[in-house]
Order: C-alpha cells, then structure tokens, then sequence
C-alpha cells in the first residue's frame, strides 16, 4: 500500500519549470485528484484554480480572465515557457444551456493571439478545454474499468458519482489512485466518442488529453507509485 505525501516528498518547480494551470468546475474532487501530481517533478509546476461565483464554464472563463490575464492577476502566463491553461468541466445541464462552445471559442481565440501579441512565441494550445460527460467522477472511474458501463447500470444509481462510488470498493482513493493515471488514460482514450457538435459522448471524457500533459511530467515518479498498488 502506497500513501502518497509519505512516498515521496514534495519537490519545488526550478525557475523555468513548465506551468500547468487547472481551472475547475469542483472545490473538492479536482483539487484533490490534481493535487496528487503537485510536487512530483521539479520540471512542473501544477496550479489548481477552483471556482468562485460559479461552477458554469462561462463564470470559469470569467475567473480564469481574472486570474491569469486581468490587472490583478495572481499568476503569470509564459507563452515563451509554453505554459498551458486547462478548463476542467462537465457536461451537465451545461451543453444545453449553450455555455460550453463559448468558452471553447475563447480557448480557440486566446490560442490565435499567442503569436500576435508575442513575436517570440511559436504557435501551440496553450488554451484547453477537457470535458467529461457528464460528469468528472467518468475519469476516475477510468482508473479502475476499461470498459464504459451499461447505460441501465449507472441509471440504477442516484448518480453517475453514486456508481462510481459503487464500483471502486472503498470510493477512489486520492492518496493512491491517481498512480493509476496511465491506466485512466488509455482506458478513457480507448472509450472515447464525441457527438457531431465535438464534445464527448456519455460516459465519455477529454481528461486524458489533460492527463497526458501531466504524464509527460511526472511518468517515472508515476510508474514507480504504480507498481507498489499491484
């Protein structure tokens, strides 16, 4: 059995550290995943913004303006150091409500202007969107299950967050499971479909693509935590 924090201690980003700043729809459940990741390389610097006024993708957009680009930001982007903005969002009643293409347009927008407002700076996405649907609990419940689960089975339970719950004996574990994010991501990028307006099919989720990111960072600390889960 692995505890996390015990296993290994946290090492501090060096000054040209590459930046990962996770914007979030939730103040437990994401902070507590992506805070496994914080501290295991010295190359990344992973930074976790919950919400504030508001979980919807457009009040995300708002604060991640804010944040990161208005006059009392609080950090820094370096296109230069090639620092990436992830939004971690749901699905939810979202997507009818026409509040995921937007900040999806803004990503697209804020990716354009790199190179204008930066001659130094090459072209890549700096700006990112990974959506679950409907929900975050998809991921993790990736960690453990290859295979998507039967629409009916999930429908039985009170929520999709209630099946997953179910499925992981004990609940997920934010000391030990995110060792299995290479697990997650080839489990979640075999599953993946999206619809024809782009964005993932239930039960589906973009997180592996986030999850790559931040497997390029840390995949020798990762494995090693891995392989004492067995």
């Amino acid at each position: 059995m692995i505890t996390r924090r015990k296993d290994y201690s946290k090492s501090e980003p060096t000054k040209d550290a590459s930046k990962i700043y996770i914007v979030c729809e939730g103040k437990g459940t994401e902070p507590d995943y992506f805070g496994f990741f914080e501290g295991l390389s010295s190359n990344l610097e992973l930074i976790v913004i919950p919400p504030e006024e508001g979980t919807d993708p457009l009040k995300l957009m708002e604060l991640a303006e804010r944040i990161l680009l208005g006059d009392t930001r609080k950090h820094t982007i370096d296109y230069l150091q090639r620092d990436k903005i992830w939004f971690a969002i749901d699905t939810d009643s979202w997507e009818k409500e026409g509040k995921i293409a937007p900040l999806r347009d803004f990503c697209k927008d804020m990716n354009a202007r790199i190179t204008e407002k930066y001659s130094e700076a090459k072209p890549y996405e700096a700006w990112n969107v990974a959506q679950s649907n409907p929900c975050f609990e998809v991921w993790l419940y990736y960690h453990h299950y290859a295979d998507r689960p039967d629409k009916e089975d999930v429908e039985e339970q009170p929520s999709v967050k209630a099946y997953v719950n179910k499925q992981i004996a004990g609940g997920f574990d934010y000391q030990r499971d995110p060792a299995r994010l290479q697990d997650a991501i080839d489990n979640s990028e075999k599953n993946y479909t999206q619809q024809d307006n782009g964005n993932p099919d239930w039960f589906a989720t973009e997180q592996f693509l986030l999850g790559k990111e931040i497997m390029g960072f840390v995949k020798t600390e990762v494995r090693k935590l891995r392989n004492k889960l067995g």
